[in-house]
């Protein structure tokens, strides 16, 4: 087999001034290249053809010529494997004023029954002459130069009617398709490319505007040796070529008629007849467009929208032209669409071309002008109609006009004038900018321009001075852009003007099952009623009212609250509305109803009714609930009473010893505890302990036998209590509690001794409410003591600070002597 010799050394001396630079590379060197066709195998590999080959050239070798693909022929992709071509792909009708590629590919058929590509086989491509003749000529063909696995120059020759090319290769510099402006390539063969293994071509054109026919034989041969031959059929005929403009986009004002032209023209070279034109609305609300097609009998309307054109025909160069106006009477974008669907082409058939359409669009705009008013406060804010005010109350009212359409509107003049309530009772009190009043109740703004999207403004404020309801409206006109006058009026927006008088009282009442108000005492509770009333001609707007607690008179100590409701009822005794009362989140010891605000209408009444309670340790004297209202029309108010909270004192005693039994000789110790209950509200003063040390009997008085030393006095004001008991659970030793100083805070009439034992504290030492006074003594069972059961007793003398009431208090604890 032909193939390459191994490369061979060389080198070169490179020198730039004194230097030289030696540079060895190797070069290929031809020694066997193949001297004619060859194919390139599967793995790219260029394999020679063996005279063997060309003897069996009939079934070694394939050869494809054809004018173009279409389905079941030539497939391109695979030009190897495909089908040969069809005989509608070796005849074709192109028009006059192109040329047209006609395509060879020579295969070589392994002998696995795969094709490969041949390179470099020839292809003779003859225009035969009929009797009659024929213009068809070669214009240009395959192989410009020397192409690669060409086998020699390109040939065109025989006054442009025979050429000979050869088969490509993919990698080589081929020639390239033709590409003229003023003779475009018509035809489609399929192959994309002229670097395609294999492949050639030629392209065949007419030079004169004459239509002509020809028959194309195409020989193939490879290195000598004819394969095939195919006979090609071309054919140029004059054709039509159409052209369809419809005018540009337009706009108009609703309602406003535009005219559109659809012109219909024929460029081409052959006659175009039984033309099929259509017009669509394409977008746009259908039902607010419409067009008002010819009636000369050229058109079918189709709707109010469309319409199909009688079918015409055009010659070259002739032109048809259907006009028509067009409207919408709604607002946007309506655009249709102009198609010719199909047209006869002579001998190209009938066409239906899918893209041979034009459109335009009406842009329909219009101002779309609205008006609203509104009663706003001092910031701006809407109110709403009815708002209740005083006399002589300045109310604000806003007018605004917005163009919201698509299109300006000019010459508005906005307008606005009382219609209802007593003219003389009413006037505007600051006129707007931009107008001019109308008397005292009225006014009417400057003539002014308003774009899309734009809006003005226009707040006064106004006034009456009698009740009554006055009512005032706004309105507009304008000229629109088709010229058309437009108007509007806004809702009417009222205020009403009330004299509203509201009365406030309260009343504190004892509970059933309760101390009467003027003899509370820590725990009690009591009820409150706080009544308002409005007595006048109109609702009292925003009213809050509040209770503040009940509070010590020049004290800060305040009642507790319990619950509470309101109700707000009609004079007729009917409820309108009803809630519940909390505390103010701005003063906790303030009660308020929720919501904080609310309408008391004529003749109503707001009764509030909560119960409050007395906290434990509340010092005596009278607490008084001051009750009060403010109101956004009506003023302010307020109401008091008073409860009494009178002294109170509760005291509990505790013993305990602390090891029990003991044996005679034997000491232990005993923990008395003397407290003033957190609930009262006065402490306990000239304190006095006497303790019977070792009776014979719990409540005897007398002295006992056991020994006593080492008493030391505790006072605690924070014990630690049982939560459920309320027993003192702590003792003397927690960081609360203090030891007394005996000789200055407490004295004892023995220090020990056998018995009894009196501690007395300083007569003005407090036991405040909540405090204890812990005593702890050593106590001894002398030596001796017959074993059996003995008690320490103790008995608490005080007097109630406030009440100067005298108390006593009694306990005992026993310790078992045993032997």
């Amino acid at each position: 087999m032909n193939g390459y010799t191994a490369p061979t050394s060389q080198s070169v001396n490179l020198t730039n001034g004194n230097a030289t630079v030696t540079l060895n590379y190797t070069k290929a060197t031809s020694t066997d290249m193949p001297s004619g066709a060859f194919y390139v195998d599967g793995d790219g590999k260029m394999v020679a053809i063996t005279p063997e080959d060309l003897k069996q050239a009939g079934s070694r070798f394939v050869f494809y010529a054809w004018l173009e693909n279409k389905d079941g022929g030539v497939t391109p992709a695979t030009l190897g494997s495909s089908p040969a071509p069809t005989s509608a792909e070796q005849q074709e009708v192109a028009p006059l004023g192109t040329q047209n590629l006609t395509a060879g590919y020579v295969g070589y058929r392994g002998p696995n029954g795969q094709v490969y590509p041949v390179i470099g086989a020839a292809v003779r491509w003859d225009i035969n002459e009929s009797k009659d003749g024929t213009n068809i000529r070669i214009a240009t063909a395959d192989d410009g130069a020397v192409a690669s696995g060409a086998i020699r120059p390109q040939d065109v020759n025989d006054n442009a009617m025979s050429a000979t090319t050869f088969t490509n290769r993919a990698t080589g510099s081929n020639a390239q398709f033709p590409s003229s402006p003023d003779y475009p390539l018509n035809n489609v063969t399929g192959v994309n490319t002229a670097d395609t293994d294999g492949f050639t071509w030629t392209a065949l054109w007419v030079p004169s505007s004459a239509a002509g026919v020809a028959t194309v034989t195409a020989v193939a041969e490879v290195n000598g040796t004819e394969i095939n031959k195919a006979v090609l059929t071309k054919r140029f005929a004059p054709s039509a070529k159409l052209t369809i403009t419809k005018v540009s986009d337009q706009s108009a004002g609703l309602n406003q008629d535009r005219t559109f032209t659809i012109t219909v023209t024929n460029i081409g070279n052959g006659p175009a007849n039984n033309i099929m034109l259509n017009d669509r609305l394409q977008s746009g609300a259908e039902a607010a467009y419409s067009i008002t097609a010819p009636d000369d009998g050229t058109v079918t309307p189709v709707g109010d929208s469309g319409f199909d054109a009688t079918p015409f025909n055009l010659a070259p160069g002739e032109s048809r032209t259907i006009s028509f106006p067009a409207r919408a009477s709604a607002t946007g974008v309506y655009c249709d669409l102009a198609s010719v669907t199909s047209y006869d082409n002579g001998p190209f058939g009938t066409v239906t071309p899918g893209d041979l359409q034009d459109d335009a669009c009406l842009t329909v705009t219009a101002p779309e002008l609205t008006i609203i008013k509104t009663l706003v406060d001092a910031q701006g804010n809407i109110l709403p109609s009815g708002t209740e005010v005083a006399p002589n109350q300045e109310v604000r009212a806003r007018i605004t006009v917005t163009n919201g359409g698509s299109a300006p509107a000019t010459n508005v003049v906005v307008t606005d004038a009382l219609t209802s309530g007593q003219a003389a009772n009413y006037a505007i009190q600051t006129p707007p900018q931009d107008a001019a009043l109308n008397g005292d109740d009225g006014f009417t703004s400057t003539p002014f321009d308003l774009a899309p999207g734009a809006s003005k403004v226009f707040t006064f404020g106004a006034s009456a001075t009698a009740d009554g309801t006055y009512c005032d409206t706004g309105s507009f006109s304008a000229i629109s852009n088709n010229g058309q006058e437009l108007g509007g009026t806004s809702d009417d927006q009222c205020f009403v003007v009330t004299s509203p008088l509201l009365t406030i009282a309260k009343t504190n009442s004892q509970i059933s099952g309760q101390p009467a108000t003027n003899s509370l005492t820590p725990g009690s509770s009591y009820s409150s009623t706080i009544t308002v009333t409005n007595t006048g001609t109109a609702a009292a707007t925003a009213v809050a009212v509040s209770d503040l607690l009940g509070r010590l008179t020049n004290g800060t100590q305040s009642v507790n609250f319990g619950s509470g409701n309101y109700v707000l009822s009609n004079g007729a005794g009917g409820t309108i509305s009803s809630g519940a009362l909390a505390r103010s989140a701005n003063d906790a010891n303030s009660i308020v109803t929720a919501p904080a605000t609310l309408s008391i209408p004529a003749g109503a009444t707001l009764t509030l009714q909560l119960t409050s309670s007395i906290p434990a340790g509340a010092p005596v004297g009278e607490y008084c609930d001051v009750a009060s209202f403010t109101s956004g029309n009506a003023g302010t108010g307020n109401a008091q009473d008073c409860v009494t909270v009178v002294s109170f004192i509760s005291e509990q005693t505790q013993i305990t010893d602390q090891s029990d039994p003991v044996r005679p000789g034997g000491t232990t110790g005993v923990i008395s505890a003397a407290i003033v209950e957190p609930s009262s509200n006065e402490g306990a003063v000239n304190n006095v302990l006497i303790y019977n040390f070792g009776t014979t009997d719990p409540v005897q008085q007398t002295p006992g036998i056991f020994d006593f030393a080492n008493s030391a006095v505790y006072y605690d004001p924070s014990p630690v209590r049982d939560p459920q008991t309320g027993v003192v659970t702590s003792d003397y030793t927690t960081a609360s509690s203090r030891q007394l100083s005996s000789g200055s805070e407490f004295t004892v009439d023995n220090a020990s001794g056998t018995g009894q034992q009196t501690i007395t504290l300083d007569p003005t030492f407090r036991i405040a409410p909540g405090g204890v006074i812990f005593v702890r003594t050593e106590i001894t069972a002398p030596v001796g003591t017959a074993p059996r059961q003995y008690f320490t007793t103790y008995r608490w003398n005080n007097v109630a600070e406030s009440a100067r009431t005298t108390q006593t208090n009694f306990s005992s604890e026993s310790t078992t002597v045993i032997p």
